[in-house]
């Protein structure tokens, strides 16, 4: 018996392969978020300020088309070819950012950037496979806390070295990341057979009877997908809104705004304990709050003390919340973990899209109270959510 059928029939992963677990995720998701930090300085060296926001757009409907299309197959192929084969795609992107002459092909670089970063979300289900059912929320809770970590440490690196050396730089340094991270995986990974033999066509078919027969998994799309374009509009416009009166700071601030992130992992980490204690719906709704207090609090208080407060709360409750709604829908089909993660993710990402797509059009017409008017509305839309369908279930 090889070391994959042990994990299966043991149902027993092992901390460090968790651990390699959380590490690669964050390694891989990392690639969505060096940009945001640089959008002024891509901007400024394009001569298109105006047409950066396209560059955001275009990295998280590629990360959202990514996980539609490709996360879907680890129900189908064995997950470390799988992912070993993405790592190729993010190599060549990244490098194509690093290189691209014109705003708008960055923007088609990006795209590939966000179709390569979703091997984070086959490594989620894959952790959920591997953990036992009362250990699940613990497994789903620290890879997410790998994720949070890679946008945090992303959003910092980037903003230095932006700063120091250059956006295209940074890219150039993420190519060689994404190539290490390759090795990770590659060394890493146990191998595990498919649960599915089919067609591609019925895979991607039957994501849709997923979603009607679950009721469940349309609420947690619903509600994340609120929270992550709320999350996503702030920390895509971040870097426009210090650039200009009263802050006048550059990329390195913005990135060093990730510092403050370190509240996301914390919770995120935290946050699969308390709900293997005392149940999903409990801890999401403590998400929940937190996301209205964070867009209340920079409605009110447009400072460097108020953003602070205000992004440690948002993270913190953005991270809660996802591993609450993630726990419960990895639990509803043990055969359809990856294709339930593909629907929940990409409603998710599908937000953030609509999310950074409409802040960039408040941040143009209303500036910074228009976005908030956004995010705070956004937030108390995600709260009507999560009430209605509790009183459905009574």
């Amino acid at each position: 018996m090889n070391h994959a059928v042990e994990l299966q029939a043991s149902k027993v992963l092992p901390r460090g392969l968790l651990f390699m677990l959380a590490v690669c995720a964050g390694a891989a998701v990392a690639n969505l978020y060096y940009a945001q930090p640089l959008l002024a300085a891509i901007g400024a060296s394009f001569g298109t300020p105006g047409q950066v926001g396209m560059v955001a757009v275009a990295t998280q409907v590629g990360y959202t088309l990514g996980i539609l299309c490709i996360v879907p197959l680890g129900d189908l192929v064995e997950r470390k070819r799988l992912t070993v084969s993405l790592v190729g795609v993010l190599v060549v992107a990244t490098l194509a950012c690093a290189l691209a002459p014109s705003v708008h092909m960055l923007a088609l670089a990006s795209l590939l950037v966000g179709v390569g970063a979703c091997i984070a979300q086959i490594l989620v289900p894959f952790a959920a496979d591997l953990a036992a059912p009362e250990q699940r929320g613990r497994a789903v809770g620290t890879v997410f806390s790998g994720i949070m970590a890679g946008i945090l440490l992303a959003r910092m690196v980037s903003g230095l070295v932006g700063e120091m050396l250059g956006w295209r730089v940074m890219f150039g340094l993420a190519s060689g990341v994404a190539l290490l991270l390759g090795v990770a995986l590659s060394m890493a990974l146990p191998k595990v057979a498919p649960t599915l033999q089919q067609s591609y066509g019925a895979l991607l078919g039957s994501m849709v009877r997923l979603l009607v027969q679950h009721p469940a998994l349309r609420v947690a799309c619903a509600i994340q997908a609120c929270i992550f374009a709320i999350f996503s509009a702030f920390w895509s416009l971040l870097a426009l809104l210090l650039a200009q009166a009263p802050f006048h700071l550059g990329p390195a601030a913005a990135g060093a705004f990730g510092i403050v992130g370190v509240a996301g992992v914390a919770a995120a980490s935290a946050s699969g304990r308390l709900i293997d204690r005392w149940g999903a719906r409990t801890v999401l709704r403590l998400g929940l709050g937190c996301s209205v207090l964070a867009w209340t609090v920079f409605t009110a208080d447009v400072s460097l003390r108020g953003l602070v407060l205000g992004v440690l709360v948002l993270d913190f409750g953005m991270s809660i919340a996802n591993v609450s709604n993630q726990t419960m829908v990895l639990g509803l089909d043990p055969q359809a973990r990856s294709r339930i993660n593909t629907i929940y993710v990409s409603a998710i990402f599908l937000g953030g899209s609509i999310g950074t797509t409409v802040a960039s059009l408040a941040w143009a017409h209303g500036g910074w109270p228009l976005v908030c008017a956004f995010g705070l509305g956004t937030a108390l839309l995600a709260i009507a959510v999560h009430v209605l369908a509790g009183r459905a279930n009574k």
